[in-house]
């Protein structure tokens, strides 16, 4: 007598497939755009500064300046109400005109993009206090900013533009101490933008595409013409997302440069490459010391200006992990190319740095360069492809 097969039930609440509608990213850039203008005062602002100036005890006067207040940058999405309380808080940020296609090269080919072009604008508030914080006179500033952008932007995405912060600075100085008062000033206003590209998609977990079930549970009927498919925007995988890095590198280290050196002296460098295991805001900067005064090379700094994701190798060494990146820089004003690596061993720090002119020369070769001072800690990033799906 055969047994009857039952199956196992799941206890609530089990992992199971599932397809979520959630807003996909498509594109998401930050940028930080400055204004300088020159701000004249009026005849009867400058009879005020004037006539608390010859107070003493009110001397001295500074230039005070208020932008507004600002949406804190969490949570990164923004919607109509949102927008709407932008220009209540006295700023905006908005595209202008109709977005255009346009083919770009990148990653040694060339894709298709989208151009739009955003207005931003403000209205800075600028108070001249004496000692005792109190107002003589203030003025109103505007500052706008009109900036083309390119960004995945294909048809049937929302375009997000957040103004995250807005800072001012008077560098022509804050303190008036004398008569006659200036009746002008400088003001530089700095927009900090963070623009996304968005679309309400189905995804099923994890990350991919879904599609919506058939209508199969109604009884079938002829329909001559046939619905259309649903089709999601396409994504624009050469702009966005970028890849992970493998690792991360970061400190300062200096030492020798070693025996087989262009030049004898000694190397220190300040490294940041790939914070929070992304290329964006990594930094690169050295600084060479001559030792040799009879070889007629001098001391100069070094620059990094742009890391080249192709050339960013992570790799496991006897002496510990190693990272390498390549890309472009500034000595002097001139611009070169360079390579760099860094070895995170248990004893001490190994790197070194080459920089090619642009007729492809070595004008520099440090060598293996075992520092003496400071420490650059290399560790690994953690990305997909590190990990390994099970199935429930």
């Amino acid at each position: 007598m055969s047994k009857k097969k039952h199956d196992i039930p799941k206890a609530a609440n089990s992992l199971q497939d599932e397809c979520i509608r959630v807003q996909k990213v498509y594109d998401w850039v930050t940028d930080a755009l400055t204004v300088k203008k020159t701000v004249l005062f009026t005849k009867d602002q400058l009879r005020d500064i004037e006539e608390a100036m010859e107070d003493p005890s009110r001397r001295p006067l500074r230039l005070v300046c208020e932008p507004p207040k600002t949406h804190p940058l969490f949570p990164l999405n923004s919607g109509n109400e949102d927008h709407d309380h932008d220009h209540e808080l006295g700023f905006i940020c908005e595209q202008v005109g109709e977005t255009r296609d346009v083919t770009i090269s990148t990653n040694g080919g060339f894709i298709d993009a989208q151009l739009v072009e955003l207005l931003i604008s403000t209205d800075v508030k600028v108070l001249v206090v004496d000692r005792h914080g109190c107002v003589v006179t203030k003025a109103i500033v505007n500052a706008s900013v009109f900036e083309s952008f390119v960004l995945c932007f294909p048809e049937g995405t929302d375009l997000f533009c957040k103004v995250s912060k807005i800072f001012c600075r008077i560098p022509s100085g804050t303190v008036l101490l004398n008569t006659p008062a200036p009746d002008r000033f400088n003001i530089e206003i700095t927009f900090c933008l963070d623009i996304q590209v968005e679309a309400e998609v189905k995804l099923e977990v994890l990350a991919k595409f879904c599609s919506p079930r058939d209508n199969d549970l109604v009884a079938e009927e002829d329909i001559e013409d046939q619905c259309p498919r649903v089709q999601f925007p396409p994504q624009c995988p050469g702009i966005f997302p970028r890849p992970n890095c493998d690792c991360h590198a970061e400190g300062e280290a200096s030492g020798e440069t070693g025996p087989d050196a262009t030049e004898e002296g000694r190397l220190s460098v300040r490294v940041d490459i790939c914070p929070d295991c992304s290329l964006v805001d990594s930094e690169l900067r050295a600084s060479f010391r001559d030792t040799d005064n009879g070889d007629g090379t001098q001391s100069f700094d070094f620059v990094a200006k742009t890391f080249d994701q192709e050339t960013l190798c992570c790799e496991e060494t006897k002496d510990g992990l190693k990272l390498i990146i390549s890309g472009t820089g500034k000595v002097d004003g001139k611009t070169v190319d360079y390579n760099f690596a860094v070895v995170d061993s248990d004893t001490a720090t190994l790197f070194q740095l080459q920089l090619i002119n642009h007729k492809g020369k070595t004008i520099f070769d440090s060598d293996v360069v075992t520092s003496d001072e400071g420490d650059i800690e290399v560790e690994d990033c953690v990305t997909f492809d590190d990990i390994k799906m099970k199935r429930f």
